[in-house]
Formats: structure tokens, C-alpha cells, sequence
């Protein structure tokens, strides 16, 4: 039985699908929207493909996608619930380039791109934006802080964008997996209205991900960013 303690908000969705890459399954529990872009930027933020061009989509079935690969994945299984970031303990660290540069102000300036009316009515979701120099390029929502990562570089990814010259920015804390999809997906810079754990800043000193907590009020200065 539900009953209101008061005035209700809309509810949050969440459902489990399951993508085939390869023979491999990933069962993933998300927001069941933007799938495609979901399985572009798990593949490649995990680090199971190199680039968007190991990935050929079959199809999508409901809560069901087909996706080939055409490279030499990792032979490493890994299962993924959509919560956590996935955990490789002889994982070599990449190193990333920055081919663009932001400053404090720049920064500041997009936290707005976080505020989106999905949350409003639900506060139930996180929300991840691929920023350039111009401003907001893609952003992405989901009830997982992860898979909103994994969305909004899934929809960089296929729509042509230059990872190594934007930043990406979060609504949630950078963890060690939130660091380590940028690095593997060669964004140069994270940013994030909350907190930023040790393990990220142990993966991005060793990357060259720069990095921007406001929460915690610490940057980790890389070649990205202007202080």
C-alpha cells in the first residue's frame, strides 16, 4: 500500500536491460532511455572497446541490444549493476592530452547545465553535461550517477565530438571510476558540484585528468585547466 505523507513527487525510472556485447551480457539497471548512447559510452568509458569504431550495433529490442565488436577487446569479463564503476586492479592508468583549456570562470559558468526540470520533479535523477568551449554540447540524466556518465559520452561519441577539447560535469561525487571513465575515454577534465574522493585524485594525478570539486573545494591542476 502507497500513501502520501504529503505532496508526492513524480517517480524516478528505473528498469533493468541487458546488453549482448559480443557474447558477453552487461546487465545494467537505468533509466531506460537513450540506450544506444547508454552502451556506446559504457563500452568505451569501461574500457571494454578502444574507440566507437570497435562497435556495431545489431539492434535494440525493448530492454534487450545486440551490439558486435570488431577489435581486440579485453578478454577480462565484467558485469556491471549500473551503481559502481568497474574495478580492474592491474588496469593500466591511460595518460590523456588536453587539446582545450578552461578557466575558473568558464567552470563556474556551467554548473547551470545541471539544473534540469527531470530533477525537479523527481529528485531522483543524476546529470552528466560534455561542455566545450562554447558551452553545453550533450547532457544526459539517469537514476545511476554512472550510466548518466555513460549516456551523455555515448551521445558525444556518436555524434562526432572531440573528447580531448571539452570537460565533462557532474552532478554526483568523482569517485575512482568516475575519474577512470574520463581517462579512459580521454576527456581531460571532471568536474563536480560534489565531493572528490582520494582514489580519483590518485587516477587523475596519474592520468593528467585535471579535476574540480566545488564541495570539497580542491582541483587537481593538469593541462586542462587554468587557475
Amino acid at each position: 500500500m502507497i500513501k502520501k505523507i504529503g505532496k508526492p513527487l513524480e517517480l524516478a525510472k528505473e528498469a533493468k536491460i541487458t546488453l549482448f556485447a559480443g557474447k558477453t551480457p552487461y546487465h545494467i539497471m537505468c533509466t531506460p532511455e537513450n540506450l544506444k548512447e547508454l552502451a556506446v559510452g559504457f563500452l568505451v568509458s569501461e574500457g571494454i572497446v578502444k574507440s566507437i569504431d570497435e562497435i556495431i550495433f545489431s539492434y535494440i529490442d525493448n530492454d534487450v541490444l545486440f551490439v558486435k565488436l570488431n577489435g581486440n577487446q579485453s578478454s577480462t569479463t565484467i558485469r556491471s549493476s549500473g551503481c559502481i564503476g568497474v574495478y580492474r586492479e592491474q588496469e593500466k592508468i591511460p595518460k590523456v592530452e588536453a587539446e582545450a583549456k578552461f578557466t575558473m570562470d568558464e567552470i563556474k559558468k556551467s554548473l547551470e547545465y545541471l539544473e534540469i526540470e527531470e530533477y525537479v520533479r523527481t529528485r531522483g535523477y543524476h546529470v552528466a553535461s560534455i561542455v566545450g568551449k562554447d558551452g553545453l554540447l550533450y547532457r544526459r540524466y539517469d537514476v545511476g550517477r554512472h550510466n548518466a556518465v555513460d549516456k551523455v559520452i555515448g551521445a558525444a561519441l556518436l555524434n562526432g565530438i572531440r573528447l580531448k577539447k571539452t570537460f565533462l560535469l557532474i552532478s554526483g561525487r568523482i569517485s575512482r571510476g568516475m575519474a577512470m571513465k574520463c581517462a579512459r575515454a580521454g576527456i581531460p577534465l571532471i568536474v563536480s558540484k560534489a565531493a572528490i574522493l582520494d582514489s580519483a585524485i590518485d587516477v587523475c594525478e596519474k592520468s593528467g585528468v585535471s579535476a574540480v570539486s566545488f564541495a570539497t573545494n580542491i582541483a587537481v591542476v593538469g593541462d586542462a585547466l587554468v587557475l
